[in-house]
């Protein structure tokens, strides 16, 4: 065979070669576009123009493609139920602060079901399927969006984690790891701004609810302390952003009351937000209360 004839052998040959690396590499890099679609479309979040973030991680009735149902084996503190209705109870209150304030909290919702995916814990207790991760690393690059976004534009906020509970069907838990992730604001406020009368609980006790810890009282948090959404962004890490976990009583997120309960609580967290956070307070003082 005459040299020219090698060398363009060769040549079709390394073509050949580089075009199925380039191929081979181009199908991850879809797949991975797709998963992360995927994930995208299991979540509800909303660009907000207040310092307030609201979460609900449970509420989610969806499954997640190619995910089995996790078992928990070696889990502590086991859970694959749903926090009924606490995804629409969320998006409830975020437009009813809309409405009261003129402008809308940051919020995240995980639609996808808890039985999939727990993405309040650390990634190894959260799924136990590869194609369930996407969806956690989803969440909670939202979370930390929203995070830097309230940072940058009022140097800190509060983060709302909304749960619920069985436990006490008509009570509302507070969780801050008694105080620890709501460090900034304790510091600037004082415990005022957690169980005073212009607090959130401190407003819903006044509206009639039933809470615990008794906002007027000095008991610790015990049942319901915070779990890891709270300890992760909560201020005490240097965040900037105050984070309560609330689990709220089964019977206040009935579909009978939910509309209710909503409206309470927007009416408590704009109290708070007009009295501890740094909203523009000039922009919405002659908004009308309803």
């Amino acid at each position: 065979m005459r040299r020219t004839d090698r060398n363009k052998q060769e040549n079709n040959r390394g073509i050949l070669s580089r075009t199925l690396i380039l191929l081979a590499l181009a199908f991850p890099l879809h797949a991975l576009a797709q998963t992360s679609a995927d994930a995208n479309k299991l979540l509800s979040v909303w660009a907000g123009t207040l310092p307030i973030i609201l979460s609900a991680p449970h509420g989610g009735r969806e499954p997640i493609p190619g995910a089995a149902a996790r078992r928990g084996v070696g889990v502590a503190q086991f859970s694959t139920g749903r926090d009924s209705n606490t995804d629409e109870l969320a998006e409830a209150v975020a437009l009813k602060l809309g409405e009261r304030l003129g402008v809308k909290p940051f919020l995240v919702i995980a639609r996808f079901d808890r039985k999939f995916l727990d993405v309040n814990r650390p990634a190894a207790g959260a799924f136990e399927t590869a194609a369930a991760k996407p969806f956690y690393d989803a969440y909670h690059r939202a979370l930390a969006e929203s995070s830097e976004q309230v940072r940058a534009r009022w140097g800190g906020g509060l983060l709302l984690d909304l749960h619920g509970q069985g436990a006490e069907v008509e009570t509302i838990y507070r969780g801050t790891d008694n105080g620890e992730t709501v460090a900034a604001l304790v510091q600037r406020h004082g415990k005022e701004a957690l169980s005073g009368a212009k607090s959130i609980f401190g407003q819903l006790a006044a509206k009639g609810y039933h809470v615990l810890p008794d906002p007027s009282g000095s008991e610790r948090e015990r049942r319901y302390v915070g779990g890891y959404t709270a300890r992760t962004y909560g201020s005490h890490r240097g965040t900037k952003i105050d984070a309560i976990q609330m689990e709220i009583g089964t019977n206040l997120r009935a579909k009978a009351n939910l509309q209710r309960t909503a409206h309470d609580l927007a009416a408590a967290i704009e109290i708070f937000a007009r009295e501890f956070l740094p909203i523009d307070k000039a922009a919405i003082a002659d908004l009308p209360r309803p």
